[in-house]
């Protein structure tokens, strides 16, 4: 895979359709509740900026197929980008399938940026419509993908663009996969994964795969649950289930396994973190997880990696960011990454492009 950070030189007055990810939590009126990943975008659009290209945005939020597409406008969104990036951000309003892209690139200057209309308010776009692509492709001499969190996804934004545009990786999406990639090939030992969350048909590859490299695999949640009714015992030394919960329901792992959990914590070189350890936005099932976000940041000399909204929102809440030494804006995409050995569309179509600028 080829990064935009090694082509500098090569951009100015370069016209470039960069794939960014801001897909937060919303209001009813589209206003972003969190800015974490919409900051980080900021990374490699400066970049482009200071090379002096003409930048335009693409992003998606939401599912407007399924919720209908008010409050899912990227409109506010781009104002709070601009904000941030203290700098102009022009909103193109209108869909993008009825926009004039050779009018509106031709009255870009270098180092403006334009920003269009939520991606899947189309339908073809989660088709990996080509047909599609060539309409965002008319917006862009070159491709930047930056959006790690649908790196999962086979869609046009994503995969079918790369067939029309020289492509590169982001700042972002080299980052992210430089830290995975550190701690699935070679990390530090004793290294530990903590997986909670639901849906123990998405967890368990991601589980299975960690148990080839990892020393041990602590499972909390939902998940934790549905693994001791299924199988009753762990079917690895590697793998820690919860030893007491909270409540009847077992909605959130108890004091011994929250001391458990913590024990390999500590003595850990490397740790990966995804997924909740119970229901912890009612109280006081909040208790498992606050205790695992405390004890990762409690061992400094530990190279951590986490992902996935509730786990960042933790970290968040308890003010430890410092403590994290990556945190991934991808949830589904980090667990895929892991259980696919990397093998994902979007970074398979990237890797695929060999196109020149």
């Amino acid at each position: 895979m080829n990064y935009i950070k090694d082509y500098k030189n090569s951009l100015k007055g370069k016209n470039i359709l960069v794939r960014i990810d801001i897909n937060e939590p919303v209001d009813e009126k589209g206003y972003p509740q969190d800015d974490f990943r919409i900051a980080k975008a900021l990374q490699t659009i400066n970049f482009l900026r200071q090379a002096g290209a003409k930048i335009a945005l693409i992003a998606h939020l939401g599912d407007p197929q399924k919720d209908g597409k008010e409050g899912l406008s990227l409109a506010l969104i781009a104002e709070v980008l601009g904000r941030l990036g203290d700098f102009e951000i022009k909103f193109i309003a209108e869909e993008i399938k009825d926009l004039d892209a050779e009018n509106i690139i031709k009255s870009m200057s270098e180092g403006d940026i334009i920003f269009l209309e939520n991606l899947r308010f189309d339908t073809r776009e989660e088709e990996n419509s080509l047909e599609f692509a060539k309409i965002l492709a008319q917006f862009g001499d070159l491709y930047v993908s930056d959006a790690f969190s649908v790196m999962h996804r086979k869609h046009s934004s994503m995969v079918a663009i790369t067939e029309l545009l020289p492509s590169f990786g982001g700042l972002i999406l080299e980052q992210e996969l430089e830290a995975l990639n550190h701690i699935l090939h070679n990390p530090a030992k004793p290294a530990v994964a903590i997986i909670g969350g639901a849906k123990i048909e998405t967890k368990l590859p991601v589980i299975q795969a960690l148990e080839a490299v990892f020393d041990y695999i602590l499972v909390g949640g939902k998940i934790a649950n549905e693994y001791i009714d299924e199988y009753k015992i762990a079917q690895s030394k590697k793998i820690i289930l919860p030893v007491d919960f909270v409540g009847d329901k077992r909605y959130d792992i108890g004091p011994k396994t929250r001391k458990l959990f913590a024990s390999h914590i500590a003595k850990a070189s490397t740790i990966i973190w995804n997924g909740p350890m119970g229901w912890f936005e009612q109280k006081p099932y909040d208790g498992g997880t606050r205790a695992i976000a405390q004890a990762i940041a409690k061992n400094e000399s530990s190279y951590s990696v986490i992902g996935g909204g509730e786990t960042i929102d933790e970290v968040h809440n308890l003010h430890q960011e410092s403590k994290i030494d990556f945190i991934s804006t991808g949830g589904g995409a980090m667990l895929e990454y892991i259980a696919k050995q990397g093998q994902l569309p979007g970074i398979k179509a990237l890797a695929n492009n060999n196109l020149d600028i």
